[in-house]
């Protein structure tokens, strides 16, 4: 679909999910998020009607092992062992499903599985007709009961799955006299996107109505979309000669530099030069210690990449990306690009130096991962604020500190109260609240260049700035907390 009818809000489009009776989500297999949003319109739905969940993931030979597996008998190992995942699904999708079965086995909601895949494999035709026998038996054993079905985006078209399932039922035109009727919710249609962002839209528009009883929902761009895809098909593996990881890291960078009018030949000799590893390689530490690492700053390194985090390491010119997101590649891109660019020198410095030569470096590499992925979020106040009551007891630190530090930023406390945050105990804190206070900022960063607020060029100053001077990166800091403290930040449901 190219076009659309207007915008819509998500509430409009929950309150529309609400009232049908069946609703067709489209599903992207090997994006996360995709599954995360039918579930999350699954769960808040205005109606007290029973729910039942219909599931491409499942097939419908297999509807004994899930009810078995839904009713605890069945562990995910000998679930996933009986519905033959390994030999039916081309991506390690289980992740993203296991959320909405725990979810219905909490609220013991009944879960069909409506998948065909024959010997000599399906069409498309063959698979709807199935699926649609499968929801039609169910809808007639629950009558009272709405309906949520999770299918491929093609499946959920209006003349595929939903018609087929009209013509199981046997209704006429689509609809039966007196029901809610059916509703498609389709996720992130890539000409939809492209056409919000020719307006500058494509952030605040959370939902568009297609047409009469067809929406699309948009929470991902296209390129972290396909790149999920991407991700799938290189199984997650760092390739030997150097392939997919290094050649998105190197894009990555050029694509943030070109934004910033930031590409030039020191950058070109750079990518020449870094080398890029993941997960399935981590060879480079014990070549570390032959470029002038010392036990200890390995061992830091070490145990940043046990915390699952990418890590980006100047001396060595080697990027390490914890897994394959967009989001943590575009992230290290820009780590390296800051570091190409401003020709800064890693040299000792003061505590308060560190922390917010540490802020900056974050702020600026979390703006970089917007360029590429607008939709990018990160917790801000009112999210630090739940967390100060909920989650561990290091996650509650961090979060009091990150708040301490923001009612510094706005007079509300005096500079002694800092003390705490600059000196907060353990690399692991300090890492913590420095990356929190960092991605906040870089949020702002983003958003408020593309308001106006900040100009492209201020920002490619902010990058080249080397930060040298003592208390420099302080007054960086400040001086921009101050400037975009009122920058709006759209809300996302």
């Amino acid at each position: 679909m190219r076009t659309f009818l207007r915008e819509a809000s998500y509430r409009e489009l929950l309150d529309a999910a609400s009232a049908a009776d069946l609703v067709y989500v489209g599903d992207y297999h090997t994006l996360k998020q995709a599954q995360r949003s039918f579930l999350k319109l699954a769960q808040r739905r205005a109606s007290r009607r029973p729910l039942l969940l219909a599931l491409e993931f499942v097939q419908g030979r297999h509807q004994r092992a899930l009810d078995q597996h839904l009713a605890g008998r069945l562990t995910d190992a000998r679930f996933l062992e009986a519905i033959e995942y390994r030999r039916h699904q081309p991506f390690d999708v289980w992740p993203h499903f296991k959320p909405i079965l725990d979810e219905a086995k909490r609220r013991r909601l009944p879960v069909i599985g409506i998948d065909l895949i024959g010997a000599r494999g399906t069409s498309l035709a063959e698979r709807d007709s199935y699926a649609a026998r499968r929801i039609a038996a169910a809808v007639r054993r629950e009558p009272a009961a709405q309906l949520f079905a999770l299918a491929g985006q093609l499946h959920v078209a209006p003349p595929h799955l939903p018609a087929a399932v009209d013509r199981a039922l046997g209704r006429r035109g689509g609809v039966d006299r007196g029901a809610g009727g059916k509703l498609v919710v389709y996720q992130n249609c890539e000409p939809i996107w492209f056409r919000l962002q020719d307006s500058g839209r494509e952030l605040d528009v959370e939902a568009v109505l297609v047409r009469p009883g067809e929406f699309c929902l948009l929470n991902t761009p296209p390129v972290v979309v396909q790149q999920s895809f991407l991700d799938w098909i290189d199984g997650g593996q760092a390739p030997t000669d150097g392939g997919l990881p290094e050649t998105r890291f190197k894009m990555l960078a050029r694509s943030v530099a070109r934004f910033l009018g930031l590409d030039g030949s020191a950058l070109r000799k750079a990518l020449e030069q870094i080398a890029v590893y993941t997960a399935g390689d981590l060879s480079f530490l014990p070549a570390l210690r032959t470029r002038g690492f010392s036990t200890r700053e390995i061992r830091q390194i070490e145990q940043q990449i046990l915390s699952r985090e990418s890590y980006f390491i100047p001396r060595a010119r080697i990027a390490y990306l914890a897994n394959l997101s967009v989001n943590h590649a575009a992230e290290e891109a820009t780590h390296f690009l800051r570091h190409v660019v401003s020709g800064a020198i890693e040299e000792p410095r003061g505590i308060v130096d560190s922390f917010y030569v540490r802020t900056l470096e974050e702020a600026y590499a979390f703006y970089g991962s917007k360029i590429v992925n607008p939709r990018r979020k990160c917790p801000l106040e009112p999210e630090m604020l739940k967390l100060t009551r909920a989650g561990d007891a290091f996650t509650r630190e961090v979060a009091q500190l990150v708040l301490r530090h923001k009612r510094f930023e706005r007079g509300e406390v005096r500079p002694t109260a800092l003390r705490a945050v600059y000196r907060s105990a353990g690399p692991a804190l300090f890492n913590a609240v420095t990356h929190s206070l960092g991605y906040m900022l870089g949020e702002r960063l983003y958003h408020a260049l593309a308001t106006g607020r900040l100009l492209k060029s201020e920002v490619r100053d902010l990058f080249l700035d080397p930060l040298e001077e003592e208390g420099a990166a302080c007054l960086v800091y400040l001086d921009l907390a101050r400037r975009l403290r009122e920058v709006r930040i759209p809300r996302r449901n």
